[in-house]
């Protein structure tokens, strides 16, 4: 894959989280229910920590910026996870290890979080040996979420064997819809097309899954500003741009990349349409290189020439890659990557978060260039929280944009080899 270079500033938490509204630091263990569950040592340490989960860790898990957290995940998934009996000791690794990144320590430089890590594997093991009391179908759902938040922060063979590990037990329940629990299966489908996009893979946790096979209803309308160019719409972002936010030129490169887009995800079954396809990107990309470059010396640039330069360079890569049949990761022209990352940087992330289905869509493209540096760290965090983001707001929306981008990366990959 190619390597960006990496960057000398702090990629870990990029908001200020959320005001909480239990007053005493004391007052979160109260909300914790420990019956059933394994033990929360009542250690300041660990109220330290629990509280830093709470207010800075989860907002930047579920917004763009870090500065809010979705009402849905609030009632749904934070309420649950106070009463889990397994993640609130989640949480407290999920804190330690990211104030260890953030002052530039990886977990394993860190005693601390290796420690939490050790007590939260031996409890997971513990709680799965119970099935074979309970049954697996009482606890998988409960496994299986909290698993799932593990997964985020593993690297190289321990992300593998956690994605091995929720697979296993999805198959014992049955299957994803065998959850029984409408939010958490939403949460794998749509982590699993993360997953997949990110690595150029194909899906991993609805493979052989009836849910996979299911017919996916495209949605035709959407939170304002969610537009994305990964689907279809009735509306184009020329007329949507004022509200958008977005120039009229940015507007009409996205209604191209929309077009070139849905010409392959609606049908592109037979080399007549692929050679048609093909030659779309070549005159998409064409086009994008002649228009003129963003200075990049110019700091003073406003904020839409910025958010269009950013356009460009994404469907550059975008309508590239289609033209070539060249995977993202191994586009031709490293620079383009570098530059779309610099400029798409330079614009605050509480911008982007009010047009989240376009910054997803960039952070798709920069994804599978990444290396295993801070930069990736970022890039790959980004698009998940992305996804997670709208997800919250419309979960059957955020499953088809990152849909629609999986089906062009197979696209890419089924043609290359043909």
């Amino acid at each position: 894959m190619n390597s960006l270079a990496p960057v000398e500033r702090n990629l870990i938490l990029d908001g200020r989280g959320d005001p909480f509204t239990i007053k005493s630091l004391g007052g979160i263990l109260a909300e914790v229910s420990t019956i059933n569950g394994f033990p929360l040592q009542l250690t300041p340490r660990n109220t330290e920590l629990l509280h830093y989960y709470l207010r800075f860790v989860a907002p930047n898990l579920v917004s763009i910026d870090g500065e809010s957290q979705p009402i849905v995940f609030q009632k749904e998934v934070l309420s649950w996870q106070l009463q889990s009996p397994l993640m609130p000791n989640i949480g407290i690794l999920m804190a330690s290890t990211i104030q260890s990144l953030d002052r530039g320590i990886e977990l394993d430089k860190n005693p601390e979080s290796l420690a939490q890590k050790a007590k939260v594997l031996v409890f997971i093991n513990q709680f799965l040996s119970g099935a074979t009391k309970q049954g697996f179908d009482l606890i998988a759902p409960e496994a299986i979420k909290c698993v799932i938040n593990l997964w985020f922060w593993g690297v190289g063979d321990t992300m593998r064997a956690h994605s091995r590990g929720i697979r296993e037990m999805l198959r014992l329940r049955g299957g994803i819809r065998g959850l029984g629990d409408p939010v958490g299966e939403c949460i794998i489908i749509l982590t699993d097309y993360e997953i997949a996009c990110c690595f150029e893979e194909d899906l991993y946790w609805q493979d052989g899954d009836p849910v996979k096979d299911q017919t996916m209803p495209i949605p035709t309308c959407w939170p304002e500003g969610f537009d994305s160019p990964l689907i279809p719409s009735s509306i184009t972002f020329e007329e949507n741009h004022y509200s958008l936010n977005v120039s009229h030129t940015a507007a009409k490169i996205l209604d191209d990349v929309r077009f070139l887009a849905t010409s392959i995800t609606s049908d592109c079954s037979n080399r007549d349409s692929m050679l048609k396809t093909k030659s779309t990107a070549y005159w998409l990309y064409n086009r994008l290189k002649a228009m003129p470059r963003l200075p990049s010396e110019q700091s003073s640039t406003p904020k839409s020439e910025l958010i269009q330069e950013t356009i460009r360079l994404a469907a550059l890569v975008y309508s590239g890659s289609i033209m070539s049949l060249t995977l993202f990761s191994q586009f031709l022209s490293p620079g383009i990557l570098e530059d779309l990352y610099s400029t798409m940087m330079k614009v605050s992330l509480s911008t982007w978060k009010y047009i989240p289905g376009i910054f997803l869509w960039v952070m798709l493209i920069l994804c599978p260039s990444t290396a295993n540096d801070r930069r990736g760290r970022f890039i790959r965090r980004k698009m998940a929280v992305a996804g997670l983001s709208i997800g919250f707001e419309d979960f059957p929306l955020a499953i088809s944009y990152l849909r629609g981008f999986w089906l062009v990366q197979r696209w890419i990959v089924e043609n290359g080899e043909v």
